[in-house]
């Protein structure tokens, strides 16, 4: 299937002699005439890479990218600018802003094809939709390998089997691996002055954690134990960090990872903060439930009544008590310490 290109170009002839090289070269492609249209085009059709004019009426280039790049289901489009303009500081501005390159105007077919068919084969990595197991890591790698002849991770990655309630690591460590979780489930959390602990993500196969504590050069600030039996994959720390110093597509992928994470941690921050127990037992078990279930609908979840306590905020009795009236409303169903959501839209609708 051909790659499909966005030409966003106010400049008739431009527009359109651009569309012509890149249809010649058997790419698909489609074209905006300004910067609004740009962006509806690109919700619609989710093209494969985005060339995108800089000066343009309605709206500039950099309004596009910042629109795109925060808009779910286009962020991550390799995105390369098209400017006439030469000076050094407008290059700049486009690439810390997060496009992936630029071409000046006026250029040649050549130098259009080369720089579009250079970022299409980088973008394949962030794109490829890798199996959630030690194959689909393997295969991350040998393809980050590919790009930058790297012979790194794979070399030297180390499989550990641990067992339920095992530790990884605690608050205050020095990190020195990147983990990825080839089958199993890890909880990372943070303990307070009391002793009560506060779980901040569960992690399942085929995630990356660790990395946090790695890119900011210090101490782990929570800790990471296994809530079933695992395989985990521990990479060292250099090998980790030459990879991604050496592989704008690597450090791509965590810099998206990170940002999730982030945006993740303030909704969940805000909701303890402003959510009833009610809600917060809702959102804790819709939360396992997306963690637990693995594509699979209608599966009982076991999970510890302390740990959903952590997750929740709050404490197990009170967890217990919203258990009980949601099971008396026909929401969930318990038995011998496992949980099955029956009805996840009302359970939503609480959660809201």
């Amino acid at each position: 299937m051909n790659e499909t290109i966005l030409v966003i170009e106010d400049n008739v002839d431009m527009r359109e002699n651009t569309e012509e090289i890149l249809a010649l070269a058997n790419y698909k492609v489609i074209s905006a005439a300004n910067g609004k249209e740009g962006i509806e085009s690109a919700k619609a059709n989710r093209p494969d890479l985005i060339l995108c004019d800089i000066m343009m009426p309605e709206m500039d280039g950099y309004g596009v990218l910042r629109i795109l790049e925060n808009t779910e289901g286009t962020v991550g489009i390799p995105f390369l600018f098209l400017t006439a303009k030469s000076e050094k500081r407008d290059f700049r501005k486009a690439m810390d802003m997060g496009a992936d390159d630029y071409l000046t105007k006026p250029f040649d077919g050549d130098d259009l094809l080369r720089v579009v068919e250079a970022r299409l084969k980088k973008s394949g990595l962030m794109k490829k939709k890798f199996t959630n197991n030690m194959e689909g890591l393997n295969d991350f790698l040998q393809r980050a390998q590919s790009l930058q002849e790297i012979t790194l991770l794979s070399e030297y990655k180390v499989a550990k089997k641990i067992r339920n309630k095992d530790i990884l690591f605690m608050e205050g460590d020095l990190p020195n691996h990147l983990y990825f979780i080839a089958s199993g489930k890890i909880k990372t959390f943070k303990t307070n002055q009391d002793g009560k602990e506060y779980i901040t993500e569960i992690y399942k196969n085929g995630d990356f954690f660790g990395y946090l504590s790695l890119l900011d050069d210090k101490n782990h600030k929570e800790s990471a134990v296994a809530i079933e039996n695992s395989e985990i994959v521990q990479i060292p720390k250099q090998d980790f960090f030459q990879l991604l110093y050496s592989n704008n597509e690597v450090a791509m992928k965590f810099i998206k990872l990170l940002t999730n994470n982030l945006s993740q941690a303030e909704g969940k921050l805000l909701k303890l903060a402003y959510d009833s127990a009610r809600k917060r037992v809702a959102e804790a078990l819709l939360f396992i439930n997306q963690k637990y279930q693995d594509g699979k609908d209608n599966e009982a979840i076991h999970i510890l009544r302390e740990n959903l306590s952590s997750i929740a905020g709050i404490s197990p009795e009170s967890v217990s008590r919203n258990l009980s009236d949601f099971r008396e409303e026909g929401l969930i169903e318990t038995l011998n310490g496992t949980i099955k959501i029956v009805n996840i839209k009302k359970l939503e609708m609480i959660r809201c």
